[in-house]
């Protein structure tokens, strides 16, 4: 666990769209160290037509210098998600990040397809990038309760509070 810091990179994000999208359930749960040296930190998601979105932050944002020392992939963490309806979600993990460092850098990953409306249950799933393991654990799963929460994470061994 890390000190999760505000959620100013996210904020910063949905202000460019004028109002226009919107996190539509909002959490800040630090889902561990995905990625070297770097924890993911899920802030919520949206939940659109055009289809669902997990917005996170890199704590702390990810250098340009990072690619170089540790490859273009180093940072690609996987996602897949489920409902309680049997949806067909795609595990094409497209989604996007900013990648100007500092404290934390906002992100979003495609959760596969739209989430229906009537889905009560929704899983997400998780992996650390490829190649790293996790020097203490990380959340595998959160379970979602629509439309409102709450939300529940599964780790992969005891949780760890910071300290």
């Amino acid at each position: 666990m890390i000190s999760i810091p505000p959620r100013t990179a996210t904020d910063a994000y949905f202000a460019r769209w004028d109002g226009s999208r919107r996190l539509d359930l909002a959490f800040d749960l630090d889902l561990g160290e995905l990625l070297e040296g770097h924890h993911v930190v899920a802030r919520g998601l949206e939940l659109s037509d055009g289809g669902g979105m997990l917005h996170y932050e890199f704590v702390p944002g990810l250098r340009e210098d990072e690619t170089d020392s540790k490859g273009p992939f180093f940072w690609y963490w996987m996602l897949s998600t489920e409902d309680d309806l049997g949806t067909d979600y795609s595990g094409d993990n497209n989604g996007a990040y900013d990648s100007k460092g500092g404290r934390a850098a906002h992100g979003s990953r495609h959760l596969g397809g739209v989430v229906p409306p009537s889905a009560r249950r929704l899983r997400v799933t998780f992996r650390p990038a490829e190649g790293w393991t996790p020097p203490g654990p990380w959340c595998r799963e959160l379970d979602v309760t629509l439309p409102d929460g709450p939300v529940t994470q599964t780790w992969t061994g005891p949780r760890r509070d910071a300290g």
